[in-house]
């Protein structure tokens, strides 16, 4: 039986007791939460249908009734997975690789603070240099030119605003920092930050294909490079997956400029994409190729003008502070050292993968961006015209296909992809996209699935 929910939420019951005697302790799906009793877990529950979805078609489509619905659901465990999940969302995270999560649990278990000078203290430290080795030897640089942060936004700000500041440190007149329209905005609002301090922000001109202009770009910095602090410009642009012209600029700024180039690797590792870190700064992380959530890092070539942006004990090379935490440094270098011995083969069977994604992509319509452009197989972005990407979320997700509308980081708050928006795109076309992303665990069971709901929830979409 279903009893709908409405009113002021102070005074919604459930059964006669208060809503607020129960907590939320996690998602059935998007548009789904179970609630229990405070205190509580019993084998029934009640669950809330929250109605998320922005336009009626899809509120429809996923049975929500107003404001929300109660129902008995079985609390267990077979209930919670009575889904098969289809993953589409792995430029936002991708699952753990085994070896990546035994690195993590075996290490989880490890006593000893990698900074103390006991035993227990070295053995955790070997821990952490034989990571930052077993990296270092995975991308043909020094071990010493790897600082471990906690993801790749703190590797982006650190790559922007302390190599802007040390830059200019040395030389006054280098106030100005390059970054192009489309960067993430670990990158942006890194650069934009600055403007506080006397900088100012210059960005790179843009094709309406998505791809920054390496002609012009280049020009332009020959003309700033007296006054430039950094550049900065992506290696795969991680809506779209075009692949950016980062290599070409930071040999024309390293070699020819003497200019710090800063480039967001993050979804570029493992995908092909050529990109030299003797010239330039660059930020990855660990959760995007397999690993831990909550590592990263940044490499630093040597002799590149950086300052810390965060104080205390400076535990990696004065650069970061904080307790390197070993079961995530030490996952996130097998995700490496799997990702880079299998990336020949992998990025193969992705390219296959993705070809018939853009078949089923195109078979209802939807436009492709950057299909004439070089990107990596991994990820492809398509507008849906006549309907709203977020309504698209809800219904395939009601359905067991996760996919997004863009970045994570911005994913939830309602506004178009500004990568969009920078290549020329309206807003509406902006709001009717869907970014699907594929990784190691993607099959053709995937896509065979998209390709049964996609026609579907595409038309249920444009009857809103």
């Amino acid at each position: 039986m279903t009893s709908p929910v409405g009113g002021d939420a102070r005074e919604r019951h459930i059964t006669g007791i208060p809503i607020s005697n129960f907590t939320a302790y996690g998602l059935r799906n998007s548009y789904g939460l179970r609630l229990h009793r405070t205190g509580d877990r019993p084998q029934r529950s009640r669950r809330v249908l929250v109605a998320v979805a922005p336009s009626r078609a899809a509120r429809t489509a996923c049975g929500h009734r107003g404001v929300g619905s109660i129902e008995d659901v079985d609390d267990s465990p077979s209930d919670r997975m009575d889904l098969v999940r289809h993953y589409f969302d792995h430029a936002a995270t991708t699952p753990m690789r085994d070896a990546a999560l035994t690195a993590w649990e075996t290490n989880a278990r490890r006593l000893g603070n990698p900074s103390a000078i006991h035993g227990a203290g070295r053995e955790a430290r070997s821990v952490v240099e034989e990571a930052r080795e077993t990296v270092a030897d995975a991308w043909s640089i020094p071990p010493s030119t790897i600082i471990w942060t906690s993801g790749g936004t703190e590797s982006d700000n650190l790559g922007i605003i302390g190599v802007a500041r040390a830059r200019r440190r040395k030389n006054p007149a280098a106030t100005q920092v390059m970054v192009s329209p489309i960067e993430h905005h670990g990158v942006l609002d890194a650069a934009a930050s600055l403007t506080s301090e006397g900088f100012t922000v210059i960005q790179m001109p843009l094709t309406e294909a998505g791809i920054v202009n390496y002609p012009a770009t280049a020009d332009l910095m020959r003309v700033h490079a007296d006054t430039l602090a950094v550049v900065a410009l992506m290696a795969v642009n991680n809506e779209t997956g075009i692949i950016q012209p980062a290599d070409r600029l930071a040999e024309v700024a390293h070699t020819e400029l003497g200019v710090p180039f800063h480039c967001d690797a993050v979804q570029a590792h493992g995908l092909g994409p050529a990109l030299s870190l003797q010239t330039c700064t660059a930020a990855f992380s660990a959760h995007k190729i397999g690993g831990p959530l909550g590592a990263g890092a940044l490499v630093i070539p040597p002799d590149t003008p950086i300052e810390a942006i965060s104080f205390g004990a400076g535990q990696e090379s004065r650069l970061r502070s904080g307790t390197v935490p070993v079961p995530l440094v030490a996952s996130f270098a097998e995700a490496v050292r799997e990702t880079t011995v299998t990336e020949s083969v992998e990025n193969q069977r992705i390219d296959g993968l993705a070809a018939r994604l853009e078949s089923i992509l195109t078979s209802v319509g939807a436009q492709i961006i950057g299909q004439n452009l070089a990107r990596v197989g991994a990820i492809r972005y398509a507008l849906f015209p006549g309907c709203s990407g977020q309504d698209l979320v809800v219904l395939l997700d009601a359905r067991g296909i996760h996919v997004s509308t863009g970045s994570a980081c911005t994913a939830g708050v309602p506004q178009p992809s500004h990568v969009l928006l920078a290549m020329g795109h309206s807003q509406d076309e902006a709001n009717s996209g869907l970014r699907f992303s594929m990784g190691w665990t993607t099959t053709h069971d995937d896509l065979d699935a998209l390709q049964a709901a996609l026609p579907e929830v595409v038309a249920i979409a444009r009857r809103r």
